[in-house]
């Protein structure tokens, strides 16, 4: 368990992101295992908007960070995180990639149901592909999120372009939507809209 700097409610581990604070700086550790003092809280808008003013009085002043910029920081650290993950599956050979293989992928999730089914990542340009009742369908349950561009998907991934992949692990996948729905309480604090959304478009 452990506390919002936020809110100041207590909460498993889980639901809550990490920042470190050293050196006047405060930073998100959402992978884990950074150095440094620490403070938890939940991903949510209400809870950062409330996080400046906790930091200040937990550390006496030392970490000075606006709601903004503390968002700014959160679409960032997400960003890399979800780099880190996508990494992390296609490692591990659990990541579908390119149109036929992701839908493959998606179709036998959805004939399943299963929670653990595949999670289609989508870039925000993917086009035609976007479309289709095996995306929507992926869409409806809550298996797809929206990262990135084509050639930032391809260039991750060792190809020119790529539109859209499937995660097949479980734990990654759940880590992937953690980070899909942090990134968008980040996006609301920073009242910027499009400049900071483009890999974490509105659309899920």
């Amino acid at each position: 368990m452990r506390t919002c700097v936020g809110c100041g409610l207590h909460d498993d581990a889980s639901e809550l992101v990490r920042l470190v604070v050293g050196d006047g700086e405060v930073a998100f550790d959402l992978a884990g295992g950074a150095f440094g003092r620490g403070a938890h809280m939940h991903p949510r808008p209400a809870c950062i908007a409330k996080t400046p003013r906790g930091l200040a009085r937990a550390f006496r002043g030392q970490a000075p960070v606006d709601v903004v910029e503390l968002g700014r920081r959160l679409v960032s650290a997400c960003d890399r995180r979800v780099r880190g993950l996508l990494l992390a599956a296609h490692r591990l050979r659990a990541l579908a990639i390119g149109a036929d293989a992701s839908l493959a992928a998606l179709r036998v999730g959805n004939a399943c149901g299963s929670a653990s089914a595949a999670l289609a990542v989508v870039a925000v340009d993917a086009g035609s592909v976007a479309s289709g009742k095996v995306l929507a369908d992926a869409v409806a349950s809550g298996r797809a999120i929206a990262w990135g561009t084509k050639s930032e998907l391809g260039g991750l991934l060792g190809e020119k372009a790529v539109a859209i992949c499937a995660v097949r692990h479980g734990r990654i996948a759940a880590e992937l939507k953690r980070m899909r729905a942090a990134a968008d309480a980040g996006v609301t604090m920073t009242g910027e809209g499009a400049a900071c959304s483009s890999r974490f478009p509105e659309a899920r």
